[in-house]
């Protein structure tokens, strides 16, 4: 039975007002509430996230503040509080939880969420932050703003070098960007950005390239691509969803899409009144899951597209996404895997003498996935051997000693023929 469980997603949600709840989970099999978090109010926008299968953590709308409960706790964890320099504009963590980024106006905050140390503070946008975005891998992460610019980030420079410098920046958008997507094939997959210029734009994170921009008819709010990165989804601020395929892509950079929305090709998906702000898609790809600002979450069933259910909430919602259901939703007693500490608001670092932070990954070394460079398969800053670079190194050696064979077998060749011709 608890394999079925821990097999099963789950939809978490918040909205604006706050009232009954800060945040809910929800079966997306019934749309039935299987827990809430309460007394913190309302949560920003595109603050809500999990830490590992240990918390929720969420930024308070108007004080500069992140909540934090246990997953199996309705009440915010005691003796926790994560105080901010600043109101939280939009917030994100790595899969694994260890770190947390935060947006206040237009800087970046990063913390290690097991000390609450303070590591980094990325001043690069102009104006307010809107989205955060990690890669699967934990990697990279993206930010947008309103200045309609778009940052990629290292995790490993920001833990490591003095002057951190973003990997790439983007200035294709003219308005200010509304979401951002990494797709799951983390660093070496696909970065999705949207705007209100009416634009969608589909990068490659890896060597900073635009690879399309898709033009529509109305402004766009909300992107997500399920798993395979096949299918990309839109969200408009007219309601409406639209579907694009990426495996069957125009030939030109730039590609205008044109939809009739009464058409059955299934690209459009009808069914909410207002701006859509935000869409997630379920791990086996079937299900679509879309929330807007008139306080309704629709789960979509993708090939039909049809409405499946509806969540109503009491105000424009703020986060709607499907989650793993961890063990940790239902125990009495939990255990936590994850530290987490009181934020720091200045970093201690200023006399220079900084000590390292080391990232401690289940599967993988640290140089292949916290350095960007040798992960994504460029050469890293001099002096550094990323598997790649090991990898090229070994090719060199392989051809510098076949060439000494064809060599060897040449002379031998030669020497053989001239003999013989001499005897003769």
């Amino acid at each position: 039975m608890s394999r079925i469980a821990d097999s099963r997603e789950v939809i978490i949600t918040s909205d604006s007002t706050g009232e009954h709840w800060s945040a809910a989970v929800w079966d997306p099999r019934t749309g039935s509430s299987l827990s809430t978090y309460k007394n913190a109010g309302a949560l920003a926008n595109r603050t809500l996230q999990l830490l590992s299968d240990t918390y929720i953590i969420g930024a308070d709308a108007t004080k500069p503040r992140i909540h934090v409960w246990s997953l199996n706790s309705p009440s915010p964890a005691p003796n926790l509080r994560l105080t901010t320099p600043g109101k939280v504009t939009a917030l994100a963590s790595t899969p694994s939880g260890s770190y947390i980024v935060a947006a206040i106006s237009e800087k970046l905050f990063v913390w290690q969420s097991c000390n609450g140390r303070l590591l980094g503070n990325l001043s690069q946008h102009y104006q307010t932050v809107n989205c955060l975005s990690f890669s699967k891998d934990g990697s990279i992460f993206a930010s947008g703003a309103e200045d309609g610019l778009i940052f990629v980030w290292s995790l490993f420079r920001v833990l490591n070098d003095e002057r951190i410098t973003p990997l790439h920046g983007f200035s294709h958008h003219s308005l200010p960007v509304k979401d951002l997507q990494f797709g799951h094939a983390g660093a070496l997959g696909r970065l999705c950005s949207v705007s209100l210029d009416r634009t969608c734009n589909v990068y490659e994170p890896r060597s900073g390239l635009l690879l399309l921009t898709l033009v529509f008819d109305v402004p766009l709010t909300a992107v997500t691509m399920n798993a395979r990165e096949s299918d990309l989804f839109v969200g408009c601020t007219d309601g409406s969803i639209y579907r694009f395929n990426l495996h069957e892509p125009p030939r030109g950079t730039e590609h205008h899409v044109q939809v009739k929305k009464n058409s059955s090709d299934g690209m459009v998906y009808q069914g909410h009144k207002s701006t859509v702000v935000t869409l997630s898609i379920s791990i086996d790809c079937r299900y679509l899951l879309s929330g807007s600002t008139t306080g309704e979450v629709h789960v979509w069933d993708i090939a039909s597209r049809q409405v499946l259910r509806t969540i109503d909430h009491k105000g424009p919602i703020t986060a709607a996404f499907f989650a793993k259901y961890y063990e940790n939703f239902r125990v009495t007693e939990l255990e936590p895997r994850l530290r987490l500490s009181n934020l720091q608001r200045v970093s201690d670092d200023t006399d220079g003498n900084q000590s390292p932070v080391e990232a401690i990954p289940r599967e993988r070394s640290p140089a292949d996935v916290l350095n960007f460079d040798a992960y994504a398969g460029n050469l890293g800053a001099e002096g550094s051997e990323g598997p790649c670079s090991r990898k090229l190194l070994e090719m060199r050696e392989e051809i510098e000693r076949l060439k000494k064979i064809n060599a060897a077998i040449y002379q031998y060749s030669v020497k053989r023929i001239l003999g013989t011709t001499n005897e003769r």
